[in-house]
């Protein structure tokens, strides 16, 4: 009866791979969706600064603007559009430029850039009209495009 004897073997083998291989594969993907997460939250932590920087510095133009504003408005009501010219120089003259006729200034921001803003006087109905109010990039900035190449020297530089 020894010789008829059936010998059974679990047969695991192949079902501990298959196994293994999702547990595998499930780590994986949960460590690719972690390290995306945190990507995501520095990316957008670094837009909520840029834009809270941007209109802090909207803020700042539009004061700018409200301060050119009431310099037209700071003449008599009966005055002419010479005298209303010379009161508001006298109180805001260091923002106009002669050749182009208007109130400029361009109010510094992070990264190299500034908020350009330009009103054009209307000297006879006392108000400023907006002619730019734009973001632009004040520094040149150089982009490094070099590649560090393995040339074929040894590794630690000996």
């Amino acid at each position: 009866m020894a010789d008829y004897e059936i010998k059974r073997k679990a047969n695991i083998g192949s079902s501990s791979l298959i196994l293994i291989f999702i547990v595998l594969c499930l780590a994986t993907f949960g460590i690719l969706s972690l390290s995306n997460a945190r990507r995501e939250t520095v990316l957008s932590e670094k837009n909520a600064a840029a834009v809270q920087a941007y209109y802090q510095t909207d803020s700042k133009g539009t004061e700018f603007f409200a301060q050119a504003a009431q310099s037209l408005k700071a003449a008599p009501a009966d005055a002419a559009a010479e005298v209303v010219k010379a009161e508001a120089l006298a109180v805001f003259g260091s923002y106009y430029n002669q050749e182009t006729g208007r109130f400029s200034t361009d109010i510094p921001m992070e990264h190299g850039q500034a908020l350009r803003v330009e009103l054009e006087p209307d000297w006879d109905a006392r108000r400023c009209r907006v002619c730019a109010w734009n973001v632009y990039q004040k520094e040149d900035y150089e982009i490094d495009q070099s590649i560090p190449v393995w040339t074929g020297g040894s590794i630690n530089g000996n």
